[in-house]
């Protein structure tokens, strides 16, 4: 099959856009007091309007539950009429807030994909459509609505806990692909939706678990998924035919083309093969400078390679040790500075994840009163990809833990550094520090799991000592109060711009406590001011 004599459009900038975020927030469209309508449907897409975002990475679930009228997972026309709402009381999960609010919506017979990629055509921008290739979320609650009917009914395809090793896995039930009958459930829903709607292209997020085998089948699994992404590009490159326009594969997946690999993801036989456009490194829920996108250009030639950002860059808690959604949020600083460093080490493209997500989506949770949502910063995405713009900018590198860490990786956080020993971190900096930056100071943070202020700490950059001096907390005016942390966890040093280069730099840090005490080193900031 031949593809279309159209050339394929060359994306610049995606956002991901979960449908699922129409039903959880309040917004300048709706608040929780009324159900859900077009005007928030549709101004979740027109607020990207005179930003550089040329394509709307649209996901057509909420969780597991579709959020069209699927023929394969029935769940508005066989399901859901025959359900009685509760009166809800401030006990009521989460989850199930959410549902009922769906619910109500969808048994008007509308159809919000639909609705968004109208909208995205009216403001002149691609549509993809983003799917959940496995969905980590609310698993041990097996009697939630929000889950799809073929993975309640089906256990015996799941992926069981004693079948994975590491801490903290997500992939409780998680779907085995190495079963063809689950292949086969994810490809009639992905044929479905390519049917459906006039799409420009097709992610599949690999993003929502790490898991798609167990761990004694993930070779096998190399081949099987394979196997399964040709299938779905066969039905782009037919259907792009018939429409007469070439349709996008693209790819979400972890921040190394090894990572990827562990999970049974073969990104190089599919770049090979020609079966993927582009690829969407991730660093998964937080933001982090640490995507090997040079890696990814090297080992994929042909394919378009998009940077990642998160609106979060680490997860808090509360005093009273409340966890759940507390998360510091990513400023406009730090959006610009990942920017550049991802378009500066190669990058073709980038994309922002759950940008919209610092509105309030907790349904009026008592323990966050005081923890208020607040509007996305979309003036940031104005001039995003203007890589010239960016370098005039002052910047905020952060170096925080990674999502998967790679064991033995060199330069990476946390760190236990000992009494009377060092640690060593790498940071890659994306500006020049020629005569042509505008830079008039760097400032250096390092952050503590534990009280440090005062601590017998030497820090040198490139080789050379930096002076310890006094910090007030935030290096940028943070987006929110929330996670910030507590100034006694952090130390400060000033670092002469002369000993900073573009690329990477090394951080050596000593702990000279003659107590035996260990300094625990969470994260590494540096920012620098025009």
């Amino acid at each position: 099959m031949t593809q279309p004599s159209q050339a394929k459009r060359a994306y610049r900038c995606l956002y991901n856009h979960e449908l699922l975020i129409l039903f959880t927030t309040e917004s300048p469209y709706q608040s929780y007091a009324e159900d859900v309508t077009a005007r928030q449907v549709e101004g979740y897409v027109r607020e990207l309007q005179g930003t550089e975002v040329d394509a709307l990475m649209c996901c057509p679930t909420a969780w597991k539950t579709p959020l069209y009228f699927s023929e394969v997972d029935r769940k508005w026309q066989d399901e859901a009429p025959g359900e009685v709402e509760p009166l809800h009381d401030c006990d009521a999960r989460y989850p199930e807030k959410v549902y009922w609010r769906v619910r109500r919506y969808m048994l008007k017979g509308e159809d919000p994909v639909a609705l968004s990629l109208k909208t995205a055509r009216e403001i002149g921008i691609g549509f993809f459509l983003s799917y959940r290739m496995n969905d980590h979320h609310y698993n041990t609650l097996r009697d939630l609505r929000v889950h799809s009917r073929f993975w309640r009914e089906h256990p015996e395809y799941a992926i069981r806990p004693e079948a994975v090793q590491g801490p903290g896995n997500d992939s409780d039930l998680q779907l085995n692909y190495n079963h063809p009958e689950v292949q086969d459930y994810y490809r009639r829903i992905i044929f479905e939706l390519i049917d459906r709607y006039d799409i420009d292209g097709f992610e599949l997020d690999f993003m929502r678990t790490g898991r798609y085998f167990p761990d004694s089948e993930i070779e096998k699994g190399l081949s099987t998924m394979t196997a399964f992404v040709r299938t779905i590009r066969d039905k782009l490159r037919e259907t792009g035919h018939k429409r007469g326009r070439p349709l996008l594969l693209c790819v979400r997946v972890p921040r190394t083309v090894e990572l990827a690999e562990g999970m049974g993801l073969d990104l190089v036989t599919w770049s090979r093969e020609d079966l993927i456009d582009m690829v969407n490194a991730s660093p998964h829920f937080r933001n982090n400078l640490d995507l090997d996108i040079e890696g990814f250009k090297h080992s994929l030639p042909g394919v378009r390679v998009y940077g990642e950002t998160h609106f979060v860059t680490d997860a808090a808690r509360l005093p009273s040790g409340f966890s759940n959604n507390i998360n510091r949020r990513t400023t406009p600083t730090q959006y610009q500075t990942a920017a550049l460093s991802f378009l500066d080490r190669g990058a073709d493209g980038l994309s922002f994840f759950n940008f919209a997500y610092t509105r309030h989506h907790y349904f009026g949770e008592p323990r966050r009163t005081q923890l208020p949502g607040v509007e996305p910063p979309f003036h940031v995405l104005a001039r995003i990809c203007d890589e010239e713009y960016l370098r005039h900018l002052p910047k905020h590198y952060r170096k925080n833990p990674a999502i998967p860490p790679i064991p033995g990786e060199v330069g990476s956080v946390p760190l236990n550094i000992p009494a009377r020993g060092q640690g060593l971190v790498l940071m890659h900096i994306a500006d020049r520090f020629d005569a042509s930056h505008s830079f008039t100071r760097a400032l250096m943070r390092l952050e503590s799991t534990a009280e440090i202020a005062g601590a017998p700490v030497v820090a040198f950059v490139n080789g050379r000592q930096i002076e310890p001096t006094y910090g007030l907390g935030e290096l940028f005016p943070p987006l929110s109060a929330e996670g910030i942390p507590h100034y006694e966890s952090l130390l400060f040093f000033e670092v002469p711009l002369d000993c900073l280069r573009h690329g990477l730099n090394e951080v050596v840090i000593y702990n000279h406590s003659t107590k035996g005490d260990t300094f625990e080193l969470r994260a590494v900031d540096l920012a620098l001011y025009c």
